[in-house]
């Protein structure tokens, strides 16, 4: 009888921690998809704005070609 009791309450442990590891892993994932949201995908979150600000100074210089400077080897 005390070894049902032992093996029950090991499933019971084994079933409760299952259940919490897949509450954890669901919220984890709901917040870092509203982090996403808020942060990248909104054109005013705070890491969109410096990203499309980067991304306008590179398109602006000479249509996204690079510049060729001359090698000045010393004498």
């Amino acid at each position: 009888m005390m070894r049902r009791i032992l093996k029950s309450q090991t499933g019971q442990t084994v079933v409760e921690y299952i259940l919490m590891m897949s509450v954890a892993v669901g919220l984890g994932i709901t917040v870092l998809s509203k982090l996403n949201d808020y942060l990248i995908k909104n054109p005013d979150g705070l890491i969109a704005k410096p990203l499309n600000q980067f991304k306008n100074k590179l398109s602006a210089d000479s249509s996204g070609r690079y510049q060729r400077f001359p090698l000045r080897l010393p004498k």
